[in-house]
């Protein structure tokens, strides 16, 4: 250990032979010593960290206001901010975009919707650089701090707003295959209807980017069908909003002949015709968790916990109705 310290700290003692070794050990690990990183803040005048994003998520409203949360902490704090396509943490070696980065002065990296590389996190490590990931596609290990929502409650809780309307044919839209938040989601939804003694197939849930083009295709499939649902359930906002497009294009009113329900409650769904029931998650107090969960790892502090996740309500606007063939009758058993 003491000749290595020698070596990183540029201090004589030590043979060039030795020296050459350590310096071949140090570069092969990814390690960034202390010093260095701090060292590196302070020229950059700012600590700085890095956030990863999918190049998909750019027009999704989601990603604008967890940026919000996000800059309203990192501002507050002296604490700069740069985003990335995830794609640049793959055009080289995981050991040499880490130490890269630590090298550049960043305290910490903030994956949001990401796939989840152990080589990254192990990578972050070696160069002394926390990772927090935001509703990662992949479930990450239990030891990787991560935030997110309540989505299977959520999810739930949406499916049987939709059910004590009178629904029955209610479809779910999803969002990236695998995702984690999605599958979660997606389970909330069948449980709900299983719960109503109505069976789903969740392999046939229609699976894609969370985007407007997404919920409009997938909609105008499902509404021209030959048992069309009376309502449905989209993973996102953005998708909810294609899925309204898709009523409107097909000539069904929303919510009198097709009740739509979204997930997110962003912007959109207020300003959407007609304004949009959803599933409200804090994306903005997500936003700011995630910044102040990298600034405590970067000081050294322990977790309590590595999975945080933030509860999710209902939002009910004029997007939902009790359901086209609801009898009075019917109406009258469901007060």
């Amino acid at each position: 250990m003491a000749t290595v310290s020698k070596v990183i700290n540029g201090r004589t003692g030590v043979g060039e032979e030795t020296r050459r070794r350590v310096e071949e050990a140090v570069h092969h690990l990814g390690f960034v010593a202390l010093a260095e990183r701090q060292r590196a803040a302070q020229l950059a005048g700012e600590s700085t960290i890095e956030m990863l994003i999918e190049p998909t998520d750019v027009t999704n409203p989601y990603l604008a206001a967890f940026l919000g949360g996000a800059i309203e902490v990192a501002s507050s704090l002296g604490i700069g901010l740069l985003t990335r396509s995830i794609e640049s943490a793959v055009t080289d070696t995981p050991t040499a975009w880490a130490s890269g980065l630590a090298r550049a002065g960043r305290i910490g990296v903030i994956e949001v919707t990401s796939e989840y590389s152990a080589a990254r996190e192990r990578a972050l490590r070696r160069a002394g650089l926390p990772m927090v990931l935001v509703d990662p596609i992949d479930v990450p290990r239990t030891s990787t701090p991560s935030i997110g929502a309540t989505n299977w409650a959520g999810a739930y809780e949406a499916t049987k707003h939709l059910l004590s309307l009178g629904h029955r044919r209610i479809d779910y839209i999803g969002g990236p295959p695998r995702a984690g938040c999605d599958v979660v989601r997606a389970h909330g939804w069948a449980a709900a209807m299983a719960e109503a003694g109505i069976r789903v197939d969740l392999e046939g849930v229609p699976r894609s980017a969370y985007t407007y083009e997404h919920g409009l295709q997938s909609a105008l499939a499902l509404l021209s069908s030959s048992n069309p649902p009376t309502a449905i359930f989209a993973g996102s906002d953005i998708s909810a909003m294609g899925v309204l497009e898709a009523a409107r294009q097909l000539g069904v009113i929303v919510p009198n002949d097709l009740s739509v329900v979204g997930f997110d409650d962003t912007v959109v769904a207020r300003t959407s015709t007609p304004p949009l029931t959803t599933v409200h998650q804090p994306i903005t107090d997500i936003g700011r968790a995630a910044v102040r969960t990298v600034l405590r790892l970067s000081t050294g502090e322990n977790l309590s916990t590595k999975r945080v996740e933030l509860s999710t309500h209902l939002v009910v606007r004029a997007s939902t109705a009790p359901r086209p063939s609801l009898t009075k009758k019917e109406q009258n058993a469901q007060r």
